[in-house]
């Protein structure tokens, strides 16, 4: 169905339509700009306007694409979100390749509405869940994780120049 294609914008610009890509590009927008103001100083950055329904919106729209109950809504776009500003964070390709970034958005968002989920990224998508479920309460398991992270980004970069 056409209405259930997603189709991310540049992170620089906003949009409209698909709930999924405008918190992406909300939280992305966010993201570096509280970047910028922890490393510039000056005013700290303000959520943007109508942060809530935003959120409400892709909540909404992921348990209907995906057939899930809210709460599981709710974890899957939050760790969406997590994985993304991570890569935007740590992968220079993100941040400086605006095609791949939409395309690494596009995959991210199909495996986790579950509208693609055998998407050229399946392997990142993987290390990335593995990673989340090795998040530790005790401080033992904190080379499991760090080896956990540096497979998810080596995945994310392995398909970004395989590309």
């Amino acid at each position: 169905m056409e209405s259930d294609r997603i189709v991310p914008a540049d992170p620089e610009r906003p949009v409209s339509g698909e709930p999924h890509v405008r918190l992406v590009d909300a939280v992305l927008r966010s993201s570096r700009g509280h970047a910028d103001w922890q490393a510039e100083g000056g005013p700290r950055p303000q959520l943007p306007r109508g942060w809530t329904e935003l959120w409400n919106d892709a909540v909404r729209r992921q348990m209907d694409l995906a057939e899930e109950p809210e709460n599981d809504a709710r974890r899957t776009v939050q760790a969406m979100l997590d994985q993304l500003t991570r890569l935007d964070r740590e992968a220079e390709w993100f941040r400086s390749d605006p095609l791949l970034r939409t395309r690494a958005i596009s995959e991210t968002l199909l495996h986790c509405t579950r509208l693609g989920p055998d998407v050229p990224s399946r392997l990142a998508q993987a290390a990335w869940h593995r990673q989340q479920g090795l998040r530790p309460v005790d401080y033992a398991r904190i080379q499991a994780i760090a080896a956990a992270q540096d497979d998810w980004l080596e995945a994310w970069n392995i398909w970004a120049t395989t590309r």
